[in-house]
């Protein structure tokens, strides 16, 4: 992970997560994914984004208004 960055979005649905990140980027907010595969069954895993510490409110209000939570 990138240091400072905080976690603002979590799934198991790495589709949802990428979505999420092209809509912050579509906004001008910097963001990247994490991604926490299964050990087992490595496409059950879960992914995370992160945003810098400055950008978190502006991304949670994006990603509400979007209906992404």
């Amino acid at each position: 992970m990138k240091e400072n960055w905080v976690k603002i979005f979590t799934s198991t649905d790495l589709v949802q997560v990428k979505m999420a990140e092209d809509v912050l980027k579509q906004e001008g907010i910097a963001s990247h994914i994490e991604s926490k595969p299964n050990s087992a069954m490595p496409m059950l895993g879960e992914a995370e984004l992160y945003t810098l510490p400055e950008n978190v409110e502006a991304a949670r209000k994006v990603l509400k208004t979007k209906g992404i939570k």
